[in-house]
């Protein structure tokens, strides 16, 4: 006779052969539900014709909303090259001897307000922040340079035949007789051995120009501190009060290795 654990096996056969067709199920696989097929196309344009976010109503329609503009660049909009007193004429001597130069150390009623339109427009035009630009005669060619910005600031005002060029502008004072040769910005401003608002001023050597002159300032007269202050385009790397390069700069006084001389415009007394 087999032993009782021999047999066991063979019994546990015949024990889960014994199981019920209910409880077959629990060992069978299960699937997954089934997923609805989706509508015909003609049931989605259905929908879609029905949903007010997609095609909405007259009720729900809305006005436009306004632009919004996030960040826009600036448009830049250069100055207005309009000088003061545009219609100023300055009646000027016939006689361009050198009387009007050596002439009565307290300037006429006429010379008075003809310094006055010349700082305002020198005042004005420095507002403009334009930088020296070599060959510039007008602002619109985005900068001026020395002789260019005193023709352009003095060309329509009674100076129509006032030369372009720095040389050419120290040939018609020195024609006028109303040239004086130094190499020293004297101190004091007026008289007879001092020098005048509205003197040109005259230096050499500052470019290769092949000529005896080279740079041309205007003079503007002295401050309550003795400073005396000049107008006209400097080079590249020069600035003046307002920052610029065509601007109102100080004019130190004394001896200067560079400089020619000044005088006052032709016919002015």
């Amino acid at each position: 006779m087999r032993p009782f654990y021999r047999l066991l096996p063979i019994a546990s056969l015949f024990t889960f052969a014994a199981i019920s067709p209910a409880q077959g199920q629990l060992f069978k696989k299960r699937h997954a539900a089934p997923v609805p097929s989706p509508p015909p196309m003609q049931q989605v344009a259905l929908y879609q014709s029905s949903n007010p976010y997609i095609n909405p109503g007259p009720s729900l329609l809305a006005e436009p909303l306004p632009e919004t503009v996030v960040y826009r660049q600036p448009l830049y909009t250069p100055p207005s090259y309009s000088l003061p007193f545009e219609g100023y004429r300055y009646r000027r001597s016939e006689d361009n001897s050198r009387v009007s130069f050596f002439g009565p150390s307290k300037p006429s009623d006429e010379m008075l307000e003809l310094l006055s339109v010349i700082r305002a427009r020198a005042e004005h035009i420095s507002k403009f922040h334009l930088p020296y630009v070599f060959g510039g005669d007008h602002p619109s060619d985005g900068g001026l340079d020395c002789s260019g910005v005193l023709k352009f600031m003095l060309g329509d005002i009674g100076f129509s035949d006032m030369p372009r060029t720095s040389y050419h502008q120290y040939d018609w004072l020195r024609k006028a007789r109303t040239l004086r040769h130094s190499k020293s910005i004297p101190e004091q401003m007026g008289g007879r051995k001092g020098i005048k608002p509205g003197d040109l001023i005259f230096w050499g050597g500052t470019y290769d120009s092949g000529h005896k002159v080279s740079h041309v300032m205007i003079y503007l007269g002295q401050g309550g501190d003795g400073t005396h202050y000049m107008f006209g385009a400097r080079g590249k790397k020069m600035q003046g009060l307002n920052g610029s390069g065509v601007d109102i700069f100080k004019l130190e006084s004394g001896y200067q290795k560079s400089l020619i001389g000044f005088g006052s415009l032709p016919g002015v007394s």
